[in-house]
């Protein structure tokens, strides 16, 4: 009886540490069919725009994830967490550059200082803000299913 239940135990544990995590690392792909030109009746090129794309941080650091218009890339600002250890270098977390109030839902968004060229990006909290293809603005940017997620401690 007892090893059934140190069993049950270790096995619970054992699953609860994997389905935990810091952070996420998607493999995102742009899902939209191309489209055919009235004039031509062509089919265009499809855009398929890839990336990698990570969320959250790690054991000792955080992080802000956005996308940069100037470097066409994703962007990511790193800070270590509070209570790490002393053998580890501080980074203070990122000052944002500031503040806008979106009308069309409501919610406050932070705006940083792009890490490479420092233009301005939003922050971007997790995939499910992440709808449109930032290369052809079309509401088809998704996670791709076929490439394996990256989880982040």
């Amino acid at each position: 009886m007892t090893r059934r239940i140190a069993a049950f135990a270790l096995i619970t544990c054992l699953l609860t540490a994997a389905a935990v995590y810091a952070g996420q690392g998607l493999a995102m792909k742009c899902q939209a069919q191309p489209e055919k030109d009235p004039a031509t009746g062509k089919t265009g090129k499809p855009c398929g725009y890839e990336a990698q794309v990570t969320f959250g941080g790690g054991m000792f650091f955080n992080q802000i994830t956005g996308y940069c218009r100037a470097c066409k890339k994703f962007v990511y600002i790193q800070w270590t967490r509070d209570g790490i250890p002393a053998q580890i270098k501080a980074i203070p977390r990122p000052v944002p550059l500031g503040e806008v109030w979106d009308a069309s839902t409501g919610k406050v968004l932070t705006i940083h200082a792009c890490p490479t060229c420092k233009g301005p990006f939003l922050e971007i909290k997790s995939p499910d803000e992440l709808k449109y293809c930032p290369a052809c603005n079309k509401p088809h940017f998704a996670i791709d299913k076929s490439k394996p997620e990256m989880a982040i401690d």
